[in-house]
């Protein structure tokens, strides 16, 4: 009797454990994957790969993921070339977002 009882609770708290270790994943990959979204805009420059030394302008976001998209759409001069750039608290270099949405330090 006291056998399939210790065997049952083996099994309740092994059960447990995985659910505890799925939940910490969850939490992690969903803190790494969410997209950064603004409650208010945020000033992004745009830069023309071609010419990146000078903006070619400003544009406001709320999403950045789309802040080269908004260049792009917003001024003639990028013809689909530009990327958009903002000022990260965390980093000396300016943040950089190119169409597809890919960051990188500028």
């Amino acid at each position: 009797m006291k056998r399939g009882r210790l065997h049952r609770n083996i099994s309740f708290l092994a059960m447990l454990f995985v659910i505890a270790l799925l939940s910490v994943m969850v939490i992690m990959v969903a803190g790494f994957t969410v997209p950064t979204y603004a409650d208010e805009s945020i000033s992004i420059s745009c830069y023309n790969e071609a010419k990146s030394s000078l903006p070619v302008g400003n544009v406001a976001v709320f999403d950045l993921a789309q802040a080269a998209q908004a260049c792009n759409s917003m001024y003639y001069d990028c013809r689909g070339k530009c990327i958009g750039c903002y000022q990260d608290s965390d980093y000396i270099d300016n943040v950089c977002v190119d169409m597809w949405g890919n960051t990188f330090l500028k």
